[in-house]
């Protein structure tokens, strides 16, 4: 069984999230300080730290905002909602006779309680701005 490094394993979740299609994108992948900065975003993520993967997204956004690129945040913001900490699906909403809304998500793998506030941050966040900052990016093309 082969495994591969944290870096190809980077490289690909950013290119699955359509970095090599604009110049601005290409920058995750062919600038060595940016690129070493979503490793370390995956090495957070992979023990679950929601304050390692807030402090990793803060590192993230100083940098672009250092070289005029913030809307490469849009990337940051990827990598972690279309990943296992979100859910695949969404249930119907049930409405309870006691007047409470049970809300269920379905995950494709157990996550924990830290996993699924990663997801959900990364989620608000991407919404927020993270597709803004994609017409950004894609309007450069």
């Amino acid at each position: 069984m082969s495994t591969s490094s944290i870096y190809q394993l980077v490289k690909n979740k950013l290119g699955t999230h359509g970095v090599e299609n604009s110049k601005d994108g290409l920058l995750t992948l062919n600038d060595q300080k940016l690129f070493s900065l979503f490793v370390d975003l995956e090495r957070a993520k992979r023990i679950s730290s929601f304050s390692g993967v807030q402090s990793a997204s803060h590192d993230i956004e100083k940098y672009p905002i250092s070289i005029d690129k913030r809307e490469l945040m849009a990337f940051t913001y990827m990598y972690l909602h279309f990943s296992d900490f979100t859910p695949a699906r969404t249930e119907v909403d049930e409405y309870l006779e006691d007047g409470w809304i049970k809300k269920s998500k379905v995950f494709r793998n157990n996550v924990s309680d830290e996993e699924m506030l990663i997801g959900l941050w990364a989620t608000v966040q991407y919404e927020l701005v993270g597709q803004a900052f994609l017409r950004i990016i894609y309007a450069n093309k």
